[in-house]
């Protein structure tokens, strides 16, 4: 997904095109991604997370893999805004699976191991990206990441098991529950009458309604705004950072290795914010957002010099992308069974309108050639706003209370 921000430089240099416009391509993919999370993902509450999942990824992968053989913005357009619906669909079935599986006590730690997946392939990426693009062209970085998650669906078809509590929420086929649960405890037998009950109860209706019931509105709407200012920051910085850096006379390797280098800050944050969000609360994770809007500043002063440029950009991913990752395991954690994909959806999806407007605005910024203290004070401004939502989010008396209760298991 972060791979475009790495091919830009080459596909503008290529193309001859202005790179301001090119904002309206990292848009289009994170609008394909909010419509997959808002009008899909829901539908993992519904026939299962495993079917999401895999769908979702073939999509991705297809659209991704036909990207290079793009040959026009428009068909970029087009290409990332459908892989982005099927990135936006599996997502936040992977964080309601990874949920329904995870001990209480270190839920959310579970789920930043599972994005540090998110956060290496983006790592990753940048590498690949460095040493391969100025040999083989910007397309090569789409055959990988077109085919990598192609193979990744038909290997999840035959390994991944669906969601026991899903199952035993639904009523529907107690033994695959049952043959589930028998490799997760091969002590145990489970006969072939045997019913799983799950000590929460479904609801009716459109789940999105649910998520506004039973004092979850206030929760729900800040949890929302947090999403919107760390995705608008988080989007802009790894969108255009390259493309400045470039701008004021770094050379491409190694800016798209900085660009890699917050991706790997992101992924070693993760695990602890969510390490500090299992053990203090929803606080922890406000406090790296506020503690990243002055790193994002000094990254505009680093200048060329990698000895300085760097450790900032590596500790900026620490607490932006860090942060972003201990947002998903709130929003895992904070909805219950019969409502958590749509919830984990509905939240992912709503923030894709910050990741839409950090890239957009972030090109209409530079167009105006402001200076680079200007263009990081936009992207530090959000991570301060999102530090305000999640405190108040952490206030609120829902929060508080599925705070300190375990996730149900069968």
């Amino acid at each position: 997904m972060q791979v475009m921000a790495y091919a830009a430089p080459s596909i503008i240099r290529a193309w001859h095109i202005n790179k301001a416009y090119f904002g309206t391509v990292f848009g289009f993919s994170l609008f394909g991604y909010m419509l997959g999370a808002t009008s899909l993902s829901n539908l993992g509450d519904r026939i299962g997370r495993k079917k999401i999942i895999i769908g979702g990824a073939l999509l991705f992968g297809a659209f991704s893999l036909a990207t290079a053989f793009a040959t026009s913005l428009t068909a970029l357009f087009a290409l990332r805004f459908i892989a982005g619906i099927g990135l936006g669909a599996c997502i936040p079935n992977v964080i309601a699976l990874t949920v329904e599986y995870a001990p209480s006590r270190t839920r959310a730690m579970m789920i930043s191991v599972m994005f540090t997946g998110y956060t290496i392939g983006g790592t990753l990426g940048g590498v690949i990206a460095a040493k391969l693009i100025p040999t083989f062209g910007w397309p090569v970085v789409f055959y990988i990441g077109g085919i990598a998650p192609i193979v990744l669906a038909a290997i999840l078809i035959f390994t991944l098991p669906e969601s026991v509590s899903f199952l035993a929420l639904r009523q529907e086929r107690p033994d695959r529950a049952a043959a589930i649960l028998a490799k997760l405890r091969p002590d145990r037998t489970f006969g072939c009458d045997a019913r799983f009950v799950l000590r929460e109860e479904e609801k009716s209706g459109l789940p999105v309604r649910h998520l506004f019931t039973e004092g979850r509105a206030r929760m729900t709407l800040l949890l929302w705004v947090a999403f919107v200012a760390s995705l608008l920051g988080h989007y802009f910085l790894t969108s255009w950072l390259p493309t400045v850096l470039v701008g004021t006379g770094v050379p491409l390797a190694h800016a798209v290795i900085a660009g890699a280098l917050m991706q790997g800050g992101g992924a070693v944050g993760g695990l602890i914010m969510c390490w500090f969000l299992d053990k203090r609360g929803v606080f922890t994770i406000a406090i790296a957002f506020a503690i990243a809007a002055p790193l994002i500043v000094l990254i505009a002063s680093a200048g060329t010099s990698d000895v300085v440029l760097m450790p900032v950009v590596f500790l900026t991913g620490l607490c932006l992308i860090g942060g972003q990752t201990g947002l998903n395991g709130i929003s895992g954690t904070f909805y219950p069974t019969y409502i958590r994909s749509t919830g984990t959806g509905w939240a992912n999806g709503v923030g894709r309108i910050g990741s839409i407007l950090g890239p957009v605005l972030g090109g209409v910024l530079i167009s105006f050639g402001p200076s680079n203290s200007l263009i990081f004070s936009f992207a530090a401004v959000s991570a301060l706003c999102c530090s305000g939502a999640l405190y108040l989010c952490g206030k609120t008396p829902e929060a508080v209370a599925r705070g300190r209760q375990a996730p149900v298991v069968p």
